[in-house]
């Protein structure tokens, strides 16, 4: 960390134009288009190197999902049909579209400048949100959860979105979530199924991409779990990659 600084800017702060292009470089890179506005309640921390004062990584810290726009994942659940009689039983995973976090907390938007190394990056970040929060626990929800993007091929396509998704929406979903930005999601779940889906009804490959991250996205992963995050049975709803949560005390 000697060489890393920490910085941490409020809703009511704007981001510096220098960092703002950094950012947006980064995102164009990636094509994703985040809203770089932070709304009341949320927090960008970001990590420099502390000779070049360059931007390395950063994340947004959300106090509370779902209040004004709700927000959707899919809760992956089991079903069991059995006829004792006849000898069988059988076990189905399942998912579910809902709002179950809903007044819970969030970091979101994880971004770092290509060619990286962030092992160091993702944990410090992380320790800095979670200080953050411990400052004032009472404006945060009980879970503090993280979205992490499901596999793509190398041309970009998520074969959950290709398996489900594209079923409801046929538009690109690239171009969509350019358009919308964060609230693409929530447009999105108001045109998929409110009815149980069984999992083995999907296409083999739907079901393995189903909780599984983006290769991109592992030492990222990996830090989260190294701060006590865990997978919680849900899911994001247009590339099936895992949502992790994280109690808060």
């Amino acid at each position: 960390m000697s060489s890393l600084t920490l910085e941490t800017m409020l809703h009511s702060e704007a981001l510096p134009a220098d960092l703002l292009a950094r950012l947006q470089g980064w995102a164009d890179a990636l094509g994703w288009q985040p809203d770089w506005t932070l709304q009341p309640g949320e927090a960008w921390l970001f990590v420099r190197d502390a000779r070049s004062g360059s931007a390395l990584a950063g994340l947004r810290l959300r106090a509370r999902l779902g209040l004004q726009l709700p927000r959707y994942s899919y809760h992956v659940g089991c079903a069991v049909h059995a006829a004792p009689e006849l000898g069988l039983f059988q076990s189905q995973a399942t998912l579910l579209l809902g709002n179950d976090h809903t007044g819970q907390s969030e970091l979101a938007d994880f971004c770092a400048a290509p060619g990286v190394d962030s092992t160091e990056l993702w944990p410090a970040l992380i320790t800095a949100a979670l200080a953050e929060i411990a400052r004032c626990p009472q404006d945060f929800g009980r879970r503090l959860i993280a979205e992490l993007a499901g596999p793509r091929d190398e041309a970009g396509r998520s074969a959950f979105w290709q398996g489900l998704g594209q079923v409801f929406y046929p538009g690109d979903p690239q171009q969509a979530q350019q358009r919308w930005g964060p609230v693409w999601c929530s447009h999105l779940a108001s045109l998929l199924p409110r009815q149980t889906l069984y999992l083995s009804f999907l296409d083999p490959a739907v079901q393995a991409a189903l909780a599984q991250v983006d290769q991109r996205l592992q030492p990222l992963q990996t830090a989260l779990r190294n701060a006590g995050f865990a997978y919680a049975d849900h899911v994001r709803i247009d590339d099936g990659g895992p949502v992790l949560e994280r109690a808060l005390a």
